[in-house]
């Protein structure tokens, strides 16, 4: 236990070099585990991703009604396709959910950041932006606090990956 009866700072600067140490050892440690989503280890990830279903620490959809977003990733390399591929985890089991056109293969959906619609074969390092609209099948099983991966493949290399903390109504 640290007592602060007897604790006191006499230089103004060094009261504010303590705080800022502070706050950013606070940030670092809790402000990482509130995102909802992070990239996966050792496969490059997204730029961004944005829905007003996900915020603080994780998604929240409904089954049988509507998710949507949108992301933006670079590509290191010129992809031919892209197909996507969900897996919930659900008591540490992968279990891939079912993903139907256009969004099992998001060369359908590509765009360039500025809006114009495109496709593939990508541009090595141009970032792309992918706005989508799915609706959450009634067959997904309810899931709390479960994490969701969704990957990107070219052929069968796997060249985007995320994370994200779902909750599925």
């Amino acid at each position: 236990m640290i007592r602060l009866e007897n604790f006191q700072y006499t230089n103004q600067s060094e009261t504010f070099n303590s705080t800022m140490k502070f706050v950013f050892l606070l940030t670092f440690v809790f402000g990482a585990s509130q995102a909802f989503w992070t990239d996966c280890p050792g496969v490059p990830g997204l730029d961004l991703f944005e829905s007003p279903q996900c915020s603080g620490d994780r998604c929240r959809a409904t089954r049988g009604e509507i998710f949507y977003g949108k992301f933006w990733f670079h590509t290191a390399g010129a992809y031919n396709e892209l197909r996507s591929r969900a897996t919930a985890f659900i008591f540490g089991i992968g279990v891939n959910l079912p993903m139907t056109p256009p969004h099992d293969d998001l060369c359908n959906l590509i765009q360039f950041p500025n809006g114009t619609l495109t496709s593939c074969p990508t541009i090595p390092n141009q970032q792309y932006l992918v706005e989508f609209i799915m609706e959450i099948p009634q067959i997904f099983p309810t899931m709390r606090n479960t994490r969701v991966q969704g990957d990107l493949f070219n052929g069968n290399d796997r060249v985007i990956c995320l994370q994200i903390l779902a909750d599925l109504l």
